[in-house]
């Protein structure tokens, strides 16, 4: 699968929520997914993906099953809070104009 410049632009970085090594860019996948441009076999719109690592992406991928969140709504709320933190640093870096 081809890689854009936006996520390649992760490798290297450290994740935006916990400060882990080894971040790689992760796809939103809450209840806007489809107004991202999420559909049958595609990931959502490359600016809709925040630098995290595996534990973290493992966080929000099960979601619902976590109790940090009482609701999906506070899961996406918490997902696109680290995907806007993780464009200011594509966009500071120079990786976003």
């Amino acid at each position: 699968m081809k890689q854009s410049k936006i996520t390649k632009s992760a490798k290297g970085k450290t994740c935006i929520n916990c400060g882990a090594s080894d971040a790689y860019a992760c796809h939103y996948n809450g209840p806007r997914q489809h107004r991202y441009g999420k559909g049958r076999g595609i990931k959502c719109h490359d600016i809709a993906s925040a630098e995290l690592c595996h534990e973290c992406d493992q966080m929000f991928t099960e979601g619902s099953d976590n109790p940090m969140w009482e609701t999906k709504w506070d899961r996406s709320e918490h997902f696109q809070h680290l995907i806007i933190l993780t464009n200011m640093r594509r966009y500071d870096d120079g990786d976003l104009k």
